[in-house]
């Protein structure tokens, strides 16, 4: 998918680690000005791929909504 950079969120509780040495803490989040999400693919529970933006080297920004019953 991408080049060893992946964040993976799959179920239903999500713990997000990150790379200290590449992120750097700044307050409550992780930050590299130096890195940009570049592609995101959403794939469903069998598997199958729903979305795809396609690589974007300058960079994407993304908001995800999770809604739960």
């Amino acid at each position: 998918m991408a080049e060893g950079e992946d964040i993976i969120i799959k179920g239903g509780s999500v713990e997000v680690q990150f790379d200290s040495a590449g992120y750097t803490r700044n307050g409550n989040k992780h930050d590299n000005p130096n890195k940009k999400i570049t592609q995101i693919v959403v794939v469903d529970e069998n598997g199958v791929e729903k979305c795809n933006s396609g690589n974007t080297p300058g960079g994407l920004k993304w908001t995800v909504t999770v809604t739960t019953r």
